[in-house]
Formats: C-alpha cells, structure tokens, sequence
C-alpha cells in the first residue's frame, strides 16, 4: 500500500475515534475538504484578478474575486474594509502587516504570551525582534484565578511606550472584551491597530462578539483571521485593511511575500464563508449561528462539570474555549499524554502568573467547537467533564470510566468517508 495514503488512513481512524478538545482545531464539511483536494491545486496564478502572469486564469479570478465578496459580507458591514484571501495562515497574515506597515525599530504592543497572547503577536524568541520592539500590556486578576483585560495598564503602556502598532487578539482568553473601547484607546496615542480574531471569528460573524470592523477610529486598521478554528473552514486565513492600506498589504504578500495563490485552498475558505451565511450548509444541517450558541454553551457545561468535580477554572468562560489550572503536583505533559492514551485529545497552556516552563506549565486550555461540529451535547460534554476531572485527580476507574469515554467516541456524528 502507498505509504501516504497509510498514513492518511491511519490519521482519518485516529480523528473519527477520539474526542477532541484542541480549541484551535475543527472539522469542515466534506464539501470544504473536497474542494482542497480539487483541481485548483493544480493552478499557477501569479498576480491577483485582471492582472495574472500566468494564462489560464479565467476562473481563478472569478473564484477568487467570489471569495472575497463572501468575507466582506460575513464580516464588514461598514464598507470601509477590502481583504486579501491569498494570505496563507494566520502567522503570516500578522507577519504580512508588520513588514509593510512598520519601520525598522518601530514598537509593537501585544498581550503577553503567558496571559493569552499568542506566538505571532511576538515574545522573547521571536524572529521579529531582529526588526521591531516588543512590549506587553497585561491582565488583572479581578479575583482568585479571574483575570481580565487591565484597562488602566492598556493605556499606560500605549501613553508610556507609544507603540506604533496595538494588536488586539488572543489565543487563550476566556473573556468577553470591547473592541471599539480598545481600538478608540489605541488610536487615540496614534497607534495603528491589528485586531487578531483568528479564535473568536465564528462569534464576531455571528454577532455574539464585539467586532474589530468600524468606521473611522472605531474601527481597526487591519483584521486577521485563520479560518479553520470558530469558522469551522480549511487551514487558511483572511487578512482585512481599510481601503487606504490595501494596496501596501497586496503587494507585501504578492510580490514581496509569497509566490502563486493556493487556490485549492481559497475555494475551500470560499465554501466555509458560504455556510456561515446560509448559502449551503454544514452536514448537521444546524444555521451557523446556532452551532456558534451551541458551541458556547457546550463549553460553559464542560466548564461547570469540570469545576464541580473539583477542577480549578482560570477565568470562567464566555466563548468557545476554557481554560483550568492544574494541582501543582500534577506535570501537564503527562497529563496530557495520559489523556491521548484514553482518547481525549487536548492541549497544555500556560496560565496567567504561571510558575512552570512553557514545556510543562500550569494549565490547559480546552475548547468546544470540533465536538460540536461532531454532534455532541451538553450532557455529554457534562459526562466529559466529569470523567476529565477524575483523570486530573487520579480516580479514573476502569474499566467504568473507560467505557463513558468510548461511549462518547462510538456517539459522535462522522462525516467523512
């Protein structure tokens, strides 16, 4: 047997028989994945629509010109906002900005790493400080183990530092926050702004986030987006700017950044913007908007079951994803390899005032999308929560608890053949 189609089919059996709880991953429709593996991949398109250096292009313009009307209906209601689909994950999409947009030496202002920044947003080994600076603005702890954003500690680092770009995003933050109270702030020291949506986008398309796009200062200056953790698309991104600056950002990605458009991939972010709007529809046959309710409430069930069997919670959530903080006796790694073993699929995450390394910190994070996608509901997200907790404190019972877990396995929905 082909050895990669093995391995392929080795991967589809280790997907179809866990449960996953990686906020940052999902299951498009089969209609998003065929479309990956479709003759767009086979395309050239140096350029963007009406101006290729490659023939043949008729169609991937008009594919890529759809797509692109597709995300600015999800997403901007203003008409102050084009967006370049061609970029190709989220990390590049930030990159992108940064190297058009900044000078040698300029500053950056980001969330700290350890308290829900993401990698991207830079820290200590990024390779972006050979170029820029970097400084953080942080959280407060509100109460035990409840952090948010500081408010105060925002604006004085922007009064202080006068950075030339804010980012706005997050990879591990359980909290609602306000986008225009954040965007005004920035602007008002002169900052440009990158709101980084990337985990929330699915909540910001729907409404049941603030949203970064604006008119004027409201709004921010740039929007990025990886379209395959809420969006429920393909590994992709999409990167937005105000009018004025997207000709920079065009031509930073194309010819400054990258070569020939992944269209395989651009069709399938097309296909992923589609059932958000209703156009077609997600195997489960559930409107978009209330899979992204079911998601939160799926996470928050998770959340309370987790805390009621004795699980301390970081900042209890109010969007797709939760984070917990671990006994101190407990090494998250193992944990989390304990927990593959038994078919639970999740990840490690530092926690705010974290005292471990990256490499075994304090917490995990845990998220609600991709089990959602795969049908299950509250109550099984309950039970989950339960037999999780009994893991962490070591009183799992085989072959009892075992059994819960497979049972939650054999219940999930499978879309794929």
């Amino acid at each position: 047997m082909n050895t990669f189609l093995e391995l392929t089919q080795q991967e589809f059996d280790r997907q179809k028989n866990t449960l996953n709880l990686i906020a940052s991953e999902n299951f498009p429709s089969p209609t998003t994945l065929q479309l990956l593996g479709s003759v767009w991949s086979n395309k050239y398109g140096e350029g963007y629509p009406g101006k290729r250096y490659y023939a043949g292009n008729t169609y991937t313009d008009i594919l890529e010109k759809k797509v692109q009307d597709l995300a600015l209906q999800v997403f901007d209601s203003t008409g102050e906002y084009s967006v370049n689909v061609q970029t190709l994950s989220g990390s590049p999409a930030n990159g992108t900005i940064y190297m058009s947009m900044l000078e040698t030496g300029d500053t950056i202002l980001s969330l700290s790493l350890q308290e829900g920044g993401h990698l991207s947003h830079l820290h200590s080994t990024s390779v972006y400080n050979k170029f820029f600076n970097y400084i953080n603005y942080h959280l407060r702890e509100t109460k035990s183990n409840d952090f948010e954003l500081d408010l105060d500690n925002f604006e004085e680092q922007l009064k202080k530092h006068q950075p030339k770009l804010t980012i706005i995003g997050f990879s591990a933050y359980t909290k609602q926050f306000d986008f225009p109270q954040l965007i005004k702030l920035a602007h008002k020291y002169n900052s440009l702004v990158l709101a980084d949506i990337s985990h929330i986008s699915g909540l910001v398309a729907t409404n049941l986030h603030s949203s970064p796009f604006g008119v004027g200062l409201d709004g921010a200056d740039f929007v990025t987006t990886t379209t395959h953790k809420t969006l429920r698309g393909p590994r992709g991104a999409l990167l937005f700017a105000k009018h004025k600056y997207i000709d920079t950002i065009n031509k930073a990605i194309f010819p400054g950044l990258q070569g020939g458009p992944h269209f395989n991939k651009i069709a399938a972010v097309g296909n992923c913007l589609s059932e958000v709007l209703g156009d077609n529809q997600y195997p489960d046959k559930i409107g978009f908007q209330e899979y992204i309710k079911i998601v939160i409430s799926n996470t928050k069930a998770l959340e309370n079951s987790l805390q009621q069997n004795g699980v301390d919670i970081v900042s209890p959530t109010q969007n797709h994803l939760c984070l917990i903080k671990l006994p101190i006796d407990v090494d998250s790694l193992e944990l989390q390899n304990q927990l593959e073993s038994l078919g639970i699929i999740t990840n490690r995450n530092p926690i705010p005032k974290d005292i471990k390394s990256p490499w075994r910190p304090s917490g995990m994070r845990l998220g609600g999308a991709a089990l959602t996608s795969r049908g299950l509901q509250e109550g099984d997200f309950v039970e989950l929560g339960r037999v999780i907790a009994k893991i962490i404190k070591g009183e799992f019972q085989k072959p009892k608890d075992q059994k819960t877990i497979q049972n939650l396995i054999q219940k999930q929905n499978w879309y794929y053949k």
